[in-house]
């Protein structure tokens, strides 16, 4: 009976010494690994040049002051490695992995800006398209809508989406870049200190006022007749100003 059951068993016992030796063979070869090789994929570079791979090894080693390649993968943390690229203001997002031939894969989304914010008395900024204020770039200049006006001022102190007003102004950023029409016609938006806006086409002569960012599908609903009826009827320089800011009305002077 012993002999059986040692011979029933025997496979099992096998199959589990084979299993652990096969980790421990892994963990050896995991902890002995070396990085040969950066493999750096950045998104969004057609549209986007804030940033480029020697950008992202240069955040990787901390400026130079650590070793990526030939360094040991037990040795290095995947996490702060990632951390260190995303205190980049133009990282959006990023995934740093290894594989068995000492490969490490950078993967990054850059931040995409859909506004720039102009100023007097500074260099300006960019507003992402996830409301973050972002600094200009010696890289790269984005040719998207201008922000003016004195309301910008108050624009620097927080990111869009931390205030009321901001995230209504954020929903209008986002509605002019995602229509192919708007993006093309409007030039700049203008916000004076109590919060109306202006805008400023690229072709045509008139300024818009289009009042607080409130009711956006419908005001541009009524530019879209203003451009397409009125204007055609009556001339396309019989007028200096628009005014969508009344319910059901379409001001023209």
């Amino acid at each position: 009976m012993d002999k059986q059951r040692f011979l029933s068993t025997l496979p099992w016992g096998l199959s589990a010494l084979l299993i652990a030796v096969c980790i421990s063979w892994i963990s050896f070869r995991n902890d002995s690994r070396v990085i040969r090789k950066v493999v750096v994929e950045i998104d969004n570079q057609i549209n986007n040049y804030f940033l480029d791979e020697a950008d992202v090894l240069k955040l990787l080693t901390d400026g130079g002051e650590e070793k990526i390649v030939g360094a040991n993968v037990e040795n290095l943390s995947l996490k702060i490695l990632e951390n260190r690229l995303k205190n980049h203001k133009f990282v959006s997002n990023t995934e740093v992995s290894t594989d068995f031939q000492g490969n490490l894969f950078v993967s990054i989304t850059q931040s995409k800006p859909i506004a720039r914010i102009l100023r007097q008395d500074g260099p300006g900024a960019y507003v992402s398209n996830i409301g973050q204020v972002l600094p200009l770039s010696e890289k790269y200049t984005a040719r998207v809508v201008l922000l003016s006006g004195d309301y910008t001022r108050k624009l620097w102190l927080d990111n869009l989406e931390e205030t009321p007003y901001g995230q209504q102004l954020l929903e209008l950023l986002l509605y002019i870049d995602q229509d192919p029409f708007w993006k093309a016609q409007i030039a700049e938006v203008s916000i004076n200190r109590n919060g109306d806006i202006r805008l400023y086409p690229q072709v045509t002569r008139q300024v818009v006022e289009f009042g607080k960012a409130e009711n956006i599908e419908e005001k541009f609903k009524k530019l879209m007749i203003f451009y397409t009826r009125i204007l055609p009827a009556k001339g396309w320089n019989t007028y200096d100003r628009v005014s969508l800011k009344y319910s059901n009305q379409i001001v023209c002077e």
